[in-house]
């Protein structure tokens, strides 16, 4: 593993979020290395909006800039009293603001000569922020034009800056083979390296015989969905799979965000057959995981899904438990353990037929593919790629 570094990554939201890809990344890499992680900038339009709403308060304006949350690893938090906005003079003193904040942290720290991550182009504007960075790395786990609320203009200039990014970084990593495609005609030095799961948080999992009591207390079979509930899920779909299967208890586990398709949801979870259990921290996940019988992976088949590496295939693989997924292109080299649905119509069929395959020897197949797929293994081999990009830099 790399090893005495300074890492900074500027991320795609609050570090006390929804865990992604980065999240699992970054603290590996602190077990070895300095990380600081530096969360969204805050803008002026939606820093009013949350103040109106009242999820931010006046006493959220002297919060910290710098948090530690594990040895070596420690949050930036840019100061809410000068957000972004359109106007330029304005704009100018905010980012004043926010570069000498974020120096300040980097000096508490003693950070120097850091390799630097961009997980998005909007930060296209910050390439030259840390001028003594040593290597700088364009880290793509989406199809970010994807995302909702893209309109065609949107679109254009999110690619327009997505190709600036990289060919501006000395590395771009990305999670899905079709990602690698679209990304890899502007960066020599494209890497795929997919999503992985958290191994040793089921092997204590597993090793512990209780249950969650909320979990326990629902009927088997239990067919479990882990992760975001949001615009990416088949709603439809699911509210079929359950009015038709009246004997199979569907368990939701996060949060939900559905601001266009709330009575849908609303009305799937008010069959009796339909558990939504909230957000529960990540650490607590694969103990809910385990009690399922088949995990889901009801995605829309969509730009979204095509370009994806779902965390929750190699959660569920880890727990040993049958999967039953729509067809998406980085799910096809599981199939051998994957029930899949061509199409939306078979999607029940495939749930039947993971509740079917309970044979101990592919319970442990299942297991041992997982095994090989460790956030340990992705960060050995990034460090590969950062050695061998920085010798180049070097050697130039």
């Amino acid at each position: 593993m790399l090893t005495g570094h300074s890492l900074v990554y500027f991320s795609q939201g609050p570090w006390d979020d929804l865990w992604r890809p980065q999240h699992q990344l970054m603290s590996v890499f602190a077990q070895q290395n300095k990380v600081l992680y530096v969360e969204r900038r805050p803008y002026l339009r939606s820093t009013m909006a949350e103040f109106r709403s009242g999820e931010l308060g006046w006493q959220d304006l002297r919060q910290p800039a710098l948090l530690q949350v594990a040895d070596n690893l420690h949050i930036h938090r840019y100061p809410i009293w000068a957000p972004l906005s359109g106007a330029p003079a304005l704009k100018q003193l905010s980012r004043a603001a926010m570069h000498a904040s974020l120096k300040r942290s980097m000096r508490a720290l003693d950070m120097s000569d850091p390799i630097v991550w961009y997980s998005l182009p909007s930060w296209l504007d910050l390439i030259d922020e840390l001028p003594s960075a040593q290597l700088k790395l364009y880290h793509a786990i989406d199809e970010y034009t994807s995302y909702s609320q893209m309109t065609q203009a949107r679109i254009r200039a999110w690619e327009a800056k997505e190709q600036a990014m990289m060919a501006q970084t000395d590395a771009v990593v990305v999670v899905s083979q079709t990602l690698y495609d679209a990304k890899a005609p502007y960066n020599p030095h494209t890497y795929l390296i997919p999503n992985a799961v958290n191994y040793r948080a089921y092997e204590a999992a597993l090793a512990d015989p209780e249950l969650p009591p909320e979990l326990a207390a629902i009927p088997e079979p239990r067919v479990g969905y882990i992760g975001l509930i949001g615009d990416k899920l088949n709603l439809p779909m699911l509210l079929d799979l359950a009015r038709d299967n009246p004997q199979w208890s569907l368990v939701f586990l996060g949060s939900v965000r559905l601001p266009d398709q709330e009575a849908l949801w609303q009305t799937l979870t008010g069959l009796p057959n339909v558990y939504h259990l909230g957000a529960v921290d990540v650490t607590r996940v694969p103990h809910y995981v385990k009690g399922f019988q088949v995990g889901l992976m009801p995605n829309l088949q969509n730009l979204f899904a095509e370009n994806c590496s779902p965390l929750k295939l190699y959660d569920y693989l880890a727990a040993g438990i049958p999967v039953a997924s729509i067809d998406m292109p980085h799910v096809r080299p599981f199939a051998s353990h994957v029930q899949i649905a061509p199409t939306p119509g078979d999607f029940q069929r495939a749930v039947r037929d993971a509740l079917a395959d309970r044979d101990s020897q592919r319970r442990r197949e299942r297991r041992e593919i997982a095994a090989q797929e460790t956030w340990e293994a992705r960060v050995e081999r990034l460090s590969e790629i950062i050695a061998d990009r920085l010798a180049a830099k070097q050697a130039h």
